[in-house]
């Protein structure tokens, strides 16, 4: 079931990156203020860190036109004006284990129905985020016994932003594909670099087309596919920080970038940030661990949804919360709660049985779910 946020591994592009800029006194106190000037909020609902054990960090992709302001971006994107509000693009935990360097990613489908803490109801968790970052913690540590140490938001101009610094990510692509709707269109097959509103348009796409036989066909899979195109993109972005650590300018465009389109919790400090980097300073993409939370398809109030399907997804969730953790059967328990980490308790998650047969429960995984019409890092 492991396979493939952040992800754009955003907290690997912001965390990595400095370790450039760090060479003496001076370095240091200018990678510090960048990163101090990084914008924070309140997140009342989080886990506070303990020491040694893993580091869990939520990545989310906000869809706010708030910060659309550039007339190009407006016209593909939308405008605040038109479209209000905010909802979660994708929903991926980061854990990380510095003492052993693992990196693992669990994406979220962001349509997956669950209950929202607070509101006596249920919903899509993308629409736990509507309000911020703290009532998706909340549902999250609740609903999943997943704990959230920090959190960190990316807009869509930002998101653009931090690929040109970097000159683009490649990913080889083998057929032609597009999506009127988050306006991708690729042509040309092959290896090639894609710049930063090009990379976007793909990691947003949910109704992909990709040209097969002389004809266009459509991408059911549908948000599924998308985590997929945004694990390569994430092994891509990877493979491109690497290449470019030693250009200062580049290393410095991208820190500016994400320090200025980039948001986290008022907890996650510049001091931190540091000392991940210089831990996880040329991590491979080959060593990036992923998962989906395992779903089925479903339906409330004649409105399509997606539902976890336990205890397939429960057994997911386990399994990422081993790692790094002391306790091997961490987050394993039916009910009440479970030590996830040393001297931290959450709420396990829910261990109900679907009632659909597993050939309907979505693990995407390459045995499971092949897509080779997605394109793949190069």
């Amino acid at each position: 079931m492991r396979r493939r946020w952040p992800k754009r591994v955003l907290i690997g592009i912001s965390i990595l990156v400095v370790v450039a800029l760090a060479g003496g006194v001076g370095g240091w106190l200018y990678v510090t203020s960048v990163l101090n000037s990084i914008t924070r909020f309140d997140v009342p609902s989080i886990t506070a860190e303990t020491s040694g054990a893993p580091i869990d960090i939520l990545l989310v992709s906000s869809d706010s036109r708030a910060p659309v302001t550039e007339s190009g971006q407006v016209a593909a994107l939308g405008s605040p004006a038109t479209q209000s509000g905010q909802r979660s693009g994708a929903i991926i935990v980061l854990r990380l284990v510095p003492r052993t360097r693992q990196m693992e990613m669990l994406s979220i489908p962001r349509d997956t129905y669950v209950p929202i803490p607070g509101t006596g109801g249920s919903n899509r968790i993308n629409a736990a985020f509507a309000t911020g970052a703290s009532l998706l913690v909340k549902t999250i540590e609740q609903d999943f016994g997943i704990p959230i140490n920090h959190v960190v938001v990316a807009n869509f101009p930002g998101f653009e932003a931090m690929v040109n610094a970097l000159g683009g990510a490649s990913l080889d692509f083998p057929v032609p594909v597009r999506d009127p709707d988050s306006g991708l269109s690729v042509t040309t097959l092959g290896c090639q670099t894609l710049n930063g509103a090009t990379a976007l348009a793909l990691v947003r796409s949910q109704h992909l087309w990709y040209l097969k036989g002389g004809s266009w066909s459509y991408d059911s899979m549908s948000d599924w596919s998308r985590i997929q195109r945004q694990q390569a993109f994430v092994r891509a972005l990877i493979n491109k920080v690497n290449s470019r650590f030693t250009d200062i300018f580049a290393m410095n465009g991208l820190m500016q970038a994400t320090a200025h389109n980039l948001q986290v919790d008022a907890g996650f400090t510049a001091r931190e940030m540091i000392s991940l980097g210089l831990r996880f300073r040329g991590f491979e993409s080959s060593g990036l661990v992923t998962d989906v939370l395992p779903t089925y398809s479903g339906y409330v109030d004649g409105t399509s949804v997606l539902f976890a399907a336990h205890p397939y997804a429960q057994q997911a969730i386990s399994s990422f919360l081993e790692i790094g953790s002391s306790s091997p059967s961490a987050g394993n328990g039916p009910s009440g709660t479970s030590t996830t980490q040393p001297g931290t308790t959450t709420t396990a998650p829910r261990a109900t049985t679907t009632t659909v047969p597993e050939s309907e429960v979505i693990f995407d995984n390459p045995k499971t779910l092949r897509e080779p019409w997605n394109p793949k890092p190069c």
